[in-house]
């Protein structure tokens, strides 16, 4: 099997012996190209041309690797290469609202322009060359109906070529999966309102969130019915859910019933779908049944998470996939080679025939690469001795 062929055999149920080995090395790969303090140009699990000069850029990497594109680095190792898929739909507004971005130093500054108003969310620099948000778009709750003007004048055309492009060029080396930004909920805790905003608002005028969350569930599922007439078997909706963000009861209230719709559009176009959850989702786990969703990406079990990967794996429901890895912090303390091999062995144990092998959730710029080499070859020789090869 190809690693595509055999990451879709799971999705499918087959239950391959074989576990697909799928780790996201994105952000050491951008990272160590990147001097702190600047803005990276590619993002985490964005594909990366091989003709893009970015690969040209001096590092400090494994002399084993020079010269060596991205994709070139999963050929050589015989890794499937996960890509997260985003421009694939462009976002065009009625005359009289915009919406422009600049960096002015280490601030990003987004400014939404309508008739009703002007808004304005602001993100700083972190010295990862990350963006964290300081500034959210709405100061006030009422600042919801300027988005709501915003969201009235918002057209969406696809962009299908550019997942036609990415897939074109890794061929069966991996996948993309088409990115689809938050849910309702998700929106307003990260974009509109703030963790803290939302949930005063919530206490204080209930109805007035959940009309809201009516009227920006239209619009998404727009987004959504594009997604499923796409050439891509594989769409991702992700709130990047975590119980200290969004605890259990309002992801059961507000974000599963949006899921539920999402999901079945999608699934009676084809897809599969799936969402990020890289943090503590134990809370979770007795809801995980009701999302509709078909994979659950980036779990990282504990010391990260707030779960160990045999309970990962009995919470998760028939029918229902995860992509599970291996702590990245294990890839930064100089560990040694066996404890990364035996935390390898209780994920193919615990989801064997079910489950994605990668680093979890990303290796970052200060992981060390050539345990991810030694994982992997670790990994080929175990599913040989299944008879898979």
């Amino acid at each position: 099997m190809t690693h595509r062929e055999r990451f879709f055999a799971v999705l499918e149920g087959k239950r391959p012996s074989a576990m697909p080995f799928m780790p996201d090395i994105s952000d050491w790969y951008v990272g160590i190209r990147t001097p702190p303090g600047t803005a990276r140009k590619h993002g985490c699990a964005k594909f990366i041309p091989d003709d893009d000069p970015f690969h040209q850029l001096p590092c400090e990497q494994p002399a084993e690797l020079e010269g060596l594109t991205m994709l070139d680095i999963y050929k050589k190792y015989n890794w499937g290469y996960p890509v997260h898929i985003g421009g694939w739909y462009q976002e065009k507004y009625d005359e009289g609202v915009s919406l422009k971005t600049v960096v002015e130093g280490n601030k990003r500054i987004s400014t939404l322009t309508t008739p009703k108003g002007t808004l304005q969310s602001v993100a700083k620099m972190a010295y990862d060359s990350s963006w964290a948000p300081i500034e959210h778009f709405c100061k006030q709750p009422r600042d919801l109906e300027i988005i709501k003007v915003a969201l009235a004048a918002t057209h969406y055309e696809p962009r299908y070529e550019v997942v036609q492009r990415v897939m074109g060029q890794m061929g069966e080396q991996g996948l993309g999966d088409m990115v689809i930004w938050r849910s309702p909920f998700g929106k307003l805790v990260q974009s509109y309102l703030g963790l803290e905003g939302a949930v005063y608002a919530l206490a204080d005028d209930p109805q007035y969130l959940e009309d809201f969350m009516e009227i920006q569930e239209a619009k998404d599922l727009e987004v959504v019915r594009l997604a499923a007439e796409a050439p891509e078997r594989l769409i991702i909706i992700s709130d990047h859910a975590d119980e200290n963000l969004i605890a259990p009861p309002y992801y059961r209230q507000y974000c599963i019933p949006y899921y539920r719709k999402a999901c079945d559009i999608l699934h009676a176009g084809g897809k599969f779908v799936s969402t990020h959850l890289d943090g503590n989702f134990k809370g979770f786990f007795p809801m995980l049944g009701e999302t509709g969703f078909d994979l659950l990406d980036g779990c990282t079990p504990g010391p990260v998470g707030n779960y160990e990967v045999e309970e990962l794996a009995e919470a998760v429901p028939e029918g229902m996939y995860a992509y599970c890895g291996v702590p990245a912090p294990m890839f930064c303390e100089q560990m040694d080679n066996e404890a990364i091999f035996t935390f390898a062995d209780r994920i193919m144990d615990a989801f064997a025939g079910r489950g994605i092998l990668n680093v979890g959730d990303i290796l970052p710029a200060n992981g060390d690469m050539m345990q991810v080499i030694a994982l992997g070859e670790h990994v080929a020789e175990r599913n040989a001795r299944t008879g898979a090869g």
